[in-house]
């Protein structure tokens, strides 16, 4: 069945060359931040103060909170890391359940299911892959001992269907980003399902278990594809924190340091950040990103 499913994808992704990291005539976001309307460009800009991240969204459901605001609760910031596994154990009691973080709302910073816990954390959220720099992505978190979440495409887990599985392997998040990378605002209930079902069955398949998290791509969303979301029983995760690996790419390739800089310049408790294991420069950012918010007193987490 899987090898199966994997020829029909390689079929698809012929027909959408070009998209996302995967393949060069795409711009290399691969998703944008949500938006205020769903008749925004997926070419647009955001507003470069707004921390949200990646080229154009579009969004018809209204965000309260704006994305990169620093508002929400601090989370764990040990720098040995006790929390990177996203759970957090109660010192005084442990038959008490363990913390986690989730957004509050789509495009919010994480909280934590704890109320009382102040504490400063991150999370890391790559899309588009897996690609031939997932492998890279993937040293440099284990080496950190650093979890994280991928949000997977169709046409990446077709060409490296292996990282579908070492991903989850190694203790990472697995979620969906669609097969084609579609605005999905755009499409009609049963094509939203076809985008999305497939990566259902495969990572069901592969790990064992149903994923729970999508990530529109170019963060768009409205009350339409929320409510397929929900049939299919998905919780929409968009971010707060773009790292911007995107802007700037000349031959595809930007200075890593600047891709540092951009996550530095949009930190706030609670940061999702949104970066793509589909370029290089984010590769080699990703030990650097580690190391700099550990040294702001950040601990990194992941959804439950």
């Amino acid at each position: 069945m899987y090898k199966r499913w994997v020829a029909m994808v390689l079929f698809v992704s012929v027909l959408v060359a070009g998209c996302g990291g995967a393949s060069p005539g795409r711009d290399p976001s691969g998703s944008t931040p949500p938006a205020s309307s769903d008749q925004t460009a997926p070419g647009q800009q955001p507003d470069p103060g707004s921390g949200a991240g990646e080229p154009g969204g579009a969004t018809e459901t209204t965000d309260p909170a704006a994305p990169g605001n620093p508002g929400g609760p601090a989370d764990p910031g040990n720098t040995e890391n006790p929390g990177d596994s996203g759970d957090e154990q109660s010192p005084t009691d442990p038959a008490l359940p363990a913390v986690t973080w989730k957004p509050s709302g789509i495009g919010y910073p994480l909280v934590p299911s704890d109320p009382s816990v102040d504490r400063k954390v991150a999370m890391l959220t790559f899309d588009d892959g897996p690609s031939a720099y997932t492998p890279a992505v993937l040293d440099a978190l284990k080496e950190a001992g650093v979890k994280a979440v991928f949000f997977i495409t169709g046409y990446g887990a077709a060409q490296y269907p292996d990282l579908v599985k070492r991903i989850h392997d190694e203790g990472h998040v697995l979620g969906i980003h669609t097969m084609t990378h579609p605005n999905m605002t755009q499409l009609s209930r049963e094509e939203q399902i076809e985008e999305i079902q497939p990566l259902i069955d495969l990572i069901t398949e592969v790990t064992g278990e149903r994923p729970s998290y999508f990530r529109p791509p170019f963060g768009a969303y409205n009350d339409e594809l929320l409510a397929t979301l929900d049939e299919l029983g998905l919780e929409a995760i968009n971010w707060s924190n773009g790292s911007l690996d995107w802007e700037g790419v000349v031959d595809g390739y930007k200075d890593p340091n600047q891709v540092v800089a951009d996550v530095l310049d949009q930190l706030h408790p609670g940061a999702v950040i949104l970066a793509h294991d589909t370029m290089k420069h984010t590769a080699e950012a990703v030990p650097m990103i580690i190391e700099a918010l550990r040294a702001e007193g950040y601990d990194f987490v992941v959804l439950p």
